[in-house]
């Protein structure tokens, strides 16, 4: 099952045919441009009174948080997404703002591989494990990987293709690669990977 997860005020939420939940101000989005939610989460401390009610005539359930906690907005709603058994999950608006959020969020992509995919108007990132994947340019002009740990991988269809090599922490020359056509092959043999498309604004 698929769900969107929105953050902040972003403007450029486009309705698809999925399911949808707001996290905070970006419940607020959703209400004003008449998207449904599944469910609105956060503590809304920042929004006024009139605003809290628009999100309530859009979303099936709200949780209100207490302000003083330990986990972040985006991490509580994704922890409901998985919950109630989402398993391909969309971070709108995962990016711009306060630096500390943007690397949170890129922390929460390599602890959910394969499942969560952070988004903003000119990147999109998601980690993955061992496999072989046939990625889509979709748009973006750019594609760069790097690995928290240790990764071996393979690139076909690339600008620049390697076989067989091996990543660690340090390896940054896999930034700014592209994809030649409308796909490139990505092997994973060890290890997690993260993938960040990207294009100019």
């Amino acid at each position: 099952m698929r769900v969107k997860i929105a953050l902040k005020l972003i403007e450029d939420v486009v309705k698809e045919d999925c399911d949808y939940i707001g996290a905070d101000k970006g419940a607020l989005t959703l209400a004003k441009l008449h998207i449904p939610m599944k469910l609105a989460i956060g503590d809304f401390d920042s929004i006024e009174k009139k605003d809290l009610a628009c999100i309530k005539q859009y979303a099936d359930e709200i949780i209100q948080l207490n302000p003083i906690k330990d986990d972040s907005d985006s991490l509580c709603a994704l922890n409901e997404a998985i919950k109630r058994g989402y398993d391909e999950i969309d971070m709108l608006g995962a990016f711009g703002g306060r630096m500390d959020h943007s690397y949170y969020n890129l922390c929460l992509a390599y602890q959910h591989p394969n499942v969560l995919t952070l988004y903003d108007k000119t990147n999109k990132v998601y980690a993955l494990q061992k496999g072989v994947y046939h990625i889509k340019k979709d748009g973006y002009a750019f594609i760069s990987f790097f690995t928290n740990a240790n990764a071996k991988i393979s690139l076909e269809g690339f600008e620049y293709t390697i076989t067989h090599y091996e990543m660690n922490q340090d390896t940054i020359f896999t930034l700014s690669n592209s994809i030649l056509h409308d796909e490139g092959i990505l092997t994973i043999e060890e290890g997690c990977l993260l993938v960040l498309q990207t294009k100019d604004a």
